[in-house]
């Protein structure tokens, strides 16, 4: 019967626990960053592009403005698209 970690003598080849955790570790601050960077990457597009927007979403804390502005910038995007065809 196979083993999932066949040893060669007296040799275990399993990971040990130290290295799991610190292979865990960077898959749980790589998900983490992948995560944040939109965000980060939206935060920096609105504080550059509407200053005042992103002083209100600050103010209110809320991210109805933000969702808002970018539904409508989507419709604006496809209509334009649209009407080209």
């Amino acid at each position: 019967m196979a083993t999932p970690y066949p040893s060669s003598g007296d040799r275990d080849r399993r990971p040990r626990t130290s290295e799991r955790m610190i292979r865990t570790t960077f898959n749980v601050v790589g998900v983490g960053a992948f995560l944040a960077a939109p965000a980060a990457a939206v935060s920096l597009w609105l504080l550059l592009t509407d200053p005042l927007l992103a002083g209100e979403v600050a103010d209110r804390n809320s991210l109805f403005p933000v969702v808002k502005t970018l539904f409508f910038g989507m419709v604006k995007a496809i209509s334009v698209v649209l009407s080209y065809l």
